[in-house]
């Protein structure tokens, strides 16, 4: 299998002992053989730690480390200290309690090197019967010249697991947000689209995700609203700077991003969450700073004056 590029598949874990020993079979069933598998602890208080080392010790391609403390606590610290421990020509991020498809490696493989892409793209599906390997489809992928808008939208959904990177592609990127707790995904791959994302999509199932509600719903924790709005925050900050975008995209990007502003700051006010109202009122000033702020877009929120006198 020498002669086949190697692949670093990369998981952080945090108290997955009850559930990462499925995604680990996973990876050993895989058809394309020539992979590292690298898993990095949280600081897990269960026996994950265990688990992980009974399969390092059978098989020497799954590594074991916990997260040095020069990395942020939570997943995109153990995903970058991951990245940098890789030896493999591609990268593959993968979360600790989905499944692969015994094809999933070597289909992204085939395609990547076909393309000579920066990354492969694959499709998931949410996990119904993990014995019967049932799912339900929730996204779909697609490939287009607005891949871009699409996916600052939400309508583009790539996910931790979908890609598989040429890592010369990510060399010297700045990688997974550590300040994030949620949404890293959507910043990550929202910023390297604007970068310049040369990928193609295998609109196959590949994976399987168990999922999470994650602060979508009304009654979203004020912490998950806060970590939405620092995403959002530091793409429109990256937007501002470098501009990467024609100016037609730019514009609807920035129509969206008032829009999805106006609808979290009624979502703060229902929900009282007063201490992340200036945070979220600042982005509306992020998205108009020199562009086409006027009267009109302020007055269609409620309590315009409240929102002067944070911009003043």
């Amino acid at each position: 299998m020498k002669s086949f590029p190697l692949v670093s598949i990369i998981i952080p874990a945090y108290n997955r002992a009850h559930l990462i020993d499925k995604t680990l079979d996973s990876i050993l069933a895989q058809t394309y053989q020539n992979w590292e598998c690298i898993i990095v602890d949280d600081g897990s208080q269960d026996d994950t730690e265990d688990v992980v080392k009974r399969y390092c010790n059978k098989d020497k391609r799954f590594r074991f480390y916990h997260r040095p403390q020069n990395h942020l606590s939570g997943g995109n610290g153990a995903r970058n200290f991951g990245f940098n421990k890789s030896s493999g020509k591609f990268i593959q991020w993968f979360d600790s309690d989905d499944l692969m498809m015994p094809e999933m490696l070597q289909r992204k493989v085939d395609e990547i090197v076909r393309t000579n892409c920066d990354c492969v793209v694959a499709r998931g599906g949410e996990l119904i019967d993990e014995v019967a390997l049932t799912y339900n489809l929730k996204w779909s992928l697609f490939n287009n010249n607005n891949s871009i808008l699409e996916h600052i939208k939400g309508n583009l959904v790539f996910g931790t697991n979908g890609p598989l990177f040429n890592k010369s592609y990510l060399i010297n990127k700045h990688l997974f947000d550590e300040e994030l707790k949620i949404r890293q995904e959507w910043e990550f791959f929202s910023r390297l689209l604007m970068i310049g994302l040369n990928f193609t999509v295998l609109d196959n199932v590949l994976y399987l995700y168990r999922n999470e509600q994650d602060g979508i719903r009304k009654n979203i924790s004020k912490e998950k609203f806060l970590y939405q709005n620092k995403a959002l925050r530091k793409i429109i900050v990256y937007l501002n700077n470098f501009k990467p975008l024609d100016s037609a995209i730019e514009f609807e990007a920035r129509k969206y991003f008032f829009a999805i502003s106006k609808l979290n700051y009624k979502r703060a006010l229902n929900n009282k969450y007063y201490s992340v109202l200036k945070y979220i009122l600042k982005n509306f000033y992020l998205v108009f700073k020199g562009n086409f702020i006027t009267y009109g877009f302020i007055k269609s929120i409620k309590k315009p004056k409240v929102i002067f006198k944070i911009f003043k």
